[in-house]
């Protein structure tokens, strides 16, 4: 067999730089604007509630995470973390949970593009503009990551500009008083209101949790990054960031909505919501905001995801031709570009599928993350291969990690309960999760040659068995 080096990827970031492309990923705007308005359904006047309660609990669940990635700053995020304080085995389970969702997050976003713009240009065909932003998205995703950054970074401030916005409208004319956001919970169904019961609000809390995740993936650029093993403190501070860009506009619409049944009944709350405050123009300016939002989280989960699936074939994770593919750097830009293309055309096949499948597909592998990387972050504070000088260390180890674990238990009860989505997602991700232990004892560990990560040292790259 002959050996295939792995070009390193070019450390060209500081923190600014990682956090807009991360907020871009994670966008807080589609969050609030999609998610959002579930949240809004399910919990009415205590939605607000929902996202801070719901952040809160990200942002225990994240101090695992953030110190796995600051022990072992990769581009293989959460799988390599994993894999390298579980094991292989570990690793790769958490890698096929990442495979399902990677494709169907890139497609929710693009899908999202094509829905929202389709209603400012009804002549144009939702798929049609989906699959056009996909790639106009992946041809941003090849370039430099400095100017990927650059541009994530004024998408991104149109994007937190629409959510001001609406925030604003809501704290200019307050229609509710503060205490009762937090203490009468009242939702509405056929235009009549009903109590937010304590089921209601724990499915609107597991949403919230979910719309507010996503600043690990901080993680996948560390690579990339002038001091790496600062990521730990970047992914914390990043988790505030979101649960205060989220937590302000709901805060903002549950305050000041005149017309509650109306508004949150409506198939579009936000929709709703600015219609009844301001002109037709702001409504226009915030819908090209949201479409703002969704075209930059496809282009930094492209530029993120890509960086991911380079890294398997650095850790020679399919066949010898396949992995030389992936880890391919483009000589001008830096970027993974096959791993990148493979990423959008994977894509591409998943926007055919509709919105509610896609949603069903991802609503089951944030759990099974959180129970791995908790986990993992157990084991390897234990076993002294986390939290070591200079690295980001959990607070109040192991307290948080133990929550966490009850928590994802909570979340897993929760979301089996909701047999429309949550349960179809579990039993999705199980099956993933036993086709993965499957493929990992019956081809990567073949011959009796166990297999494991490449993982780096220092910035030389490893080298790949083809």
């Amino acid at each position: 067999m002959t050996d295939v080096t792995a070009p390193p990827l070019q450390r060209v970031l500081g923190p600014l730089g990682v956090t807009m492309l991360t907020l871009s990923v994670l966008s807080p705007g589609a969050s609030v604007l999609v998610a959002g308005a579930d949240i809004l359904h399910q919990a009415g006047t205590g939605a607000a509630l929902a996202f801070l309660l719901g952040g809160l609990l990200t942002l225990i669940f994240t101090f695992a995470q953030a110190e796995l990635g600051s022990s072992f700053p990769l581009a293989g995020g959460d799988y390599a973390t994993i894999g390298n304080t579980l094991g292989p085995r570990g690793g790769f389970v958490q890698f096929g949970v990442n495979l399902l969702q990677t494709p169907v997050f890139i497609a929710v976003s693009a899908t999202g593009v094509g829905l929202y713009l389709h209603v400012l240009a009804p002549a144009l065909p939702a798929i049609g503009i989906a699959l056009a932003a996909l790639a106009l998205a992946a041809g941003i995703a090849l370039l430099n990551i400095r100017t990927g950054a650059a541009l994530t970074g004024t998408f991104l401030v149109i994007e937190l500009g629409a959510l001001a916005l609406i925030a604003l409208l809501g704290f200019a004319h307050p229609v509710q008083s503060l205490g009762a956001v937090f203490t009468a919970r009242t939702a509405f169904a056929g235009g009549a209101a009903h109590p937010v019961t304590l089921a209601a609000l724990g499915l609107a809390v597991a949403a919230g949790s979910w719309a507010t995740s996503g600043a690990g993936q901080a993680i996948y650029f560390s690579e990339e990054m002038h001091a790496p093993a600062g990521v730990g403190r970047l992914v914390i501070m990043i988790v505030l960031i979101t649960i205060l860009c989220e937590f302000v506009p709901v805060l903002g619409i549950v305050l000041g909505a005149q017309d509650l049944p109306g508004v949150f009944a409506s198939d579009a709350p936000f929709t709703a919501f600015l219609a009844e405050r301001a002109s037709p123009l702001i409504a226009t300016l915030v819908t090209l905001g949201i479409i703002a939002a969704l075209f930059n989280a496809l282009v930094s989960g492209l530029t993120c995801y890509g960086r991911y699936l380079y890294s398997s074939g650095r850790d020679r994770i399919w066949s010898g031709a396949i992995n030389r593919a992936l880890v391919r750097v483009h000589p001008r830009f830096g970027s993974p570009w096959i791993a990148t293309l493979v990423v959008a055309a994977s894509a591409v096949a998943c926007c055919f599928l509709g919105l509610n499948k896609l949603i069903v597909l991802a609503s089951g592998c944030g759990i099974a993350q959180w129970v791995l990387l908790n986990l993992a972050g157990l084991v390897g504070r234990r076993r002294g291969l986390t939290g070591g000088p200079g690295t980001y260390r959990a607070p109040l180890f192991p307290l948080t990690h133990i929550l966490s674990l009850i928590g994802s238990a909570a979340l897993a009860v929760i979301a089996w309960q909701d047999v429309a989505t949550g349960r179809p997602g579990v039993i999705a991700v199980v099956t993933v999760i036993v086709l993965s232990l499957l493929y990992h004892r019956f081809v990567l560990d073949r011959g009796g040659v166990r297999w494991t990560l490449a993982g780096v040292a220092g910035d030389e790259a490893p080298s790949i068995a083809s």
